[in-house]
């Protein structure tokens, strides 16, 4: 390998998988091809576009298999760096209304691409999410893996720079707002990490109430008298609950959201002072709150649901219940199928011997 053909680079695998297509672009293996390896692995290590994330003259990289590329210039070798950078970038798209979860360290790679647009993931990552995508662009994926190469969801290009767009005007009236908390507040609602998710919604939550109290209590034109200012911006005296009922009685927090804010506060106050866990409700009630709080800034106050699209697309990726309401399928819903190798006590094991361990076996209660 020629290396003055390669530059250096630092790539994040995301979840969930899907590919990045450019426009009237196919990927469409057959089940045979995905069976024997013999789908187009290179495509799969071909960048798709760049995206202008305020780096200059640098850009983001999103490649074919929905993998991030940022150039790994002296910022950017910091794992921690570009990990921000990585899900800074992801908490805007989430707002612009395309949800991927937040980026893990263990899943950020060094890397080379070549003068073509072409990335090569070599070592740094061996988290879940790396070892996939280099396990599929190197043809070593097992037969549980591959099989997420068979129509596989996708995004164009388009769609990715419209909702970049979108979400980072959105931003721009979110004044200190961190695109990484609300990410992480979603990514970790989908996991049911509720506690977590609490935690970062809250912070995000407290970020735009105090950024409504600045600009609408203290930056408010009133006779000017000295120490107010002052007195207005005292956390101590002005709580975050405080803050929010004041807010509520100037009519800049609507009823609901009212309802859903102190809802969420009761819920993490609960959990900071006595260890109270925290339900898949009440972190979906704190999540709503927020959404709710966004749109109101956003709209100028017009509106509560400007941003439900972006809240139904974090909702419906939530991961399902341990043991789900549905337990059979008919024929016709399964298109492919591979069998599990029995075990002793399955109808189809037979009369083979296996090992018993009498310690080990299970006895009837009384």
């Amino acid at each position: 390998m020629n290396n003055r053909n390669h530059v250096p680079i630092v790539i994040a695998s995301v979840l969930p998988f899907r590919l990045v297509k450019r426009e009237n672009e196919l990927w469409a293996p057959s089940i045979n091809d995905i069976n024997d390896r013999n789908y187009d692995y290179v495509k799969l290590s071909r960048l798709s576009t760049f995206l202008d994330v305020g780096i200059r003259p640098f850009s983001i990289g999103i490649g074919f298999d929905g993998s991030l590329i940022l150039p790994a210039i002296d910022e950017f070798r910091n794992r921690d760096t570009a990990l921000e950078k990585f899900n800074e970038t992801l908490g805007i798209l989430l707002l612009g209304g395309i949800y991927t979860e937040a980026v893990l360290p263990v899943d950020i790679s060094i890397g080379l691409l070549t003068l073509d647009g072409y990335t090569k993931l070599l070592g740094g990552g061996d988290g879940p999410n790396a070892k996939f995508h280099r396990a599929i662009r190197t043809k070593h994926a097992g037969a549980l893996d591959v099989i997420l190469l068979f129509n596989p969801p996708s995004l164009e290009i388009a769609e990715i720079s419209d909702a970049y767009e979108k979400g980072k005007q959105f931003y721009q009236k979110l004044k200190g707002i961190s695109p990484v908390l609300l990410l992480n507040g979603a990514s970790n609602y989908v996991n049911r990490h509720w506690t977590e998710s609490l935690i970062f919604i809250w912070t995000s939550i407290e970020q735009i109430v105090n950024c409504l109290w600045v600009d609408h209590i203290v930056n408010q034109k009133q006779a000017n008298i000295a120490g107010r200012s002052t007195f207005l911006k005292d956390f101590r005296t002005w709580t975050t609950s405080t803050r929010i009922e004041v807010l509520f009685q100037r009519e800049l927090i609507d009823t609901e959201t009212y309802k859903l804010i102190n809802l969420a506060r009761k819920a993490r106050n609960d959990f900071i002072h006595n260890g109270k866990g925290i339900s898949g409700e009440v972190s979906l009630y704190a999540l709503s709150s927020l959404f709710r709080l966004m749109s109101l800034i956003i709209s100028d106050f017009k509106s509560t649901n400007l941003l439900q699209n972006s809240l139904n697309t974090i909702v419906k990726h939530e991961k399902g219940d341990l043991i789900p309401n549905k337990s059979s399928f008919s024929t016709n819903e399964v298109s492919h199928w591979l069998p599990i190798p029995p075990l002793p006590g399955d109808p189809n094991w037979g009369d083979k011997e296996y090992e018993i361990i009498e310690d080990l076996v299970l006895q009837p209660l009384d």
